[in-house]
């Protein structure tokens, strides 16, 4: 056990007491947040003055289920608070997110997330209920983009200036937040969106899966794409929010290839350092391991299926019914008579 030279009962946990039981003497506060008030999540100033998240799990293994790849946090507004929203789990469909509230009209809370977008990174521990003591499970920490930095202080400016009567121009219900994903029938897409060219990001599946394992694997890469939708739906050019594109998913072993269609580059400027203009599926796909290349191309000729659509800022999980298979078919011969068609059972027997 680490030597703890914070003041009694205010101590952090450290390297030292990674997957041990906190003593409840130099953790006091931690077991009264986590365990007498209950709190799921939680945010406190260390001794150095630096801003540190918690989640508290109810054991061990809600840990495991509940917490899926890289955890990521964005920001939102309700009333007068600020939500820093910790997500756990980045399923396009299921996300899971815990919501951490500060007081923008308190000086306190208003010079603690300052102090978050000053810091360089956050560390995030996660910690967990064993016999009513708390176990340190695992460490993470958060970084926040230029992007997200600039737009907290215009919310923290927004949220603490005074109200006036005679202002109309923010509404009471114009808060900044996340829209629900709603579906859509694959069948409600037209031909001329199916037969679209867009660009293929392409991993190698397999490294991946080695790396990290199967399920781990496909929360990463699909982690990723939620993100990159995060930012397109919150990008501070009205251009880039008011777009409208469908992302697919093809499988061809070892490689999965994310394809976005059509091509996004006429939407941002080619400053490979400038995550204010880069497009946000190059940087966050190509950072996972095991990426090999993006280029253009059609979905058809890998036999993508749709699974996102994106219009306008509404996400859209895309429902895949049986008749999909055959329409897209269709298409690709459309496209190439003489190829051999990915989506024809008989034709992917014949490759094999």
């Amino acid at each position: 056990m680490a030597d703890h030279k914070m003041r009694e009962g205010f101590a952090s946990p450290s390297e030292e007491t990674l997957g041990e039981i906190l003593p409840p003497g130099p953790f006091a506060d931690l077991y009264r947040a986590g365990m007498m008030d209950g709190l799921p999540c939680f945010s406190r100033l260390n001794e150095a003055g630096d801003v540190e998240f918690y989640l508290v799990f109810e054991s061990i293994d809600a840990f495991s289920e509940l917490t899926e790849g890289a955890v990521a946090a964005d920001w939102k507004t309700y009333q007068k608070r600020l939500l820093a929203v910790i997500w756990t789990r980045n399923d396009p469909v299921q996300p899971l997110g815990f919501p951490l509230s500060f007081d923008m009209t308190a000086w306190r809370d208003r010079q603690m997330v300052r102090r978050l977008l000053e810091q360089p990174r956050t560390l995030l521990f996660h910690l967990a209920l064993l016999d009513d003591q708390l176990i340190h499970v695992y460490t993470d920490e958060i970084r926040f983009s230029t992007a997200q930095r600039r737009e907290v202080e215009q919310m923290i400016q927004r949220l603490s200036a005074p109200e006036r009567d005679d202002d109309e121009s923010a509404p009471a219900d114009s808060e900044v937040r996340e829209a629900p994903i709603q579906s859509i029938a694959a069948a409600a897409l037209p031909d001329d969106v199916l037969l679209e060219a867009g660009t293929a990001y392409t991993v190698d599946f397999a490294q991946l899966k080695e790396t990290y394992g199967a399920k781990n694997a496909e929360t990463l890469l699909m982690s990723a794409v939620y993100q990159a939708l995060l930012v397109m739906r919150r990008h501070g050019r009205s251009q880039v929010r008011e777009t409208a594109f469908t992302v697919w998913a093809a499988q061809c072993l070892p490689y999965t290839s994310i394809v976005v269609t059509p091509d996004l580059s006429p939407l941002f400027a080619d400053k490979p350092d400038d995550e204010e203009t880069e497009n946000p599926f190059i940087r966050l796909l190509v950072q996972l391991p095991g990426f090999v290349e993006h280029r253009r191309g059609f979905p058809l000729a890998l036999g993508a299926f749709p699974i996102m659509r994106y219009e306008r800022g509404n996400l859209l999980h895309v429902e895949l019914e049986e008749p999909i298979s055959a329409r897209l078919a269709a298409l690709f011969a459309r496209l190439h008579p003489e190829a051999a068609n990915p989506y024809s059972p008989a034709d992917q027997n014949r490759e094999n």
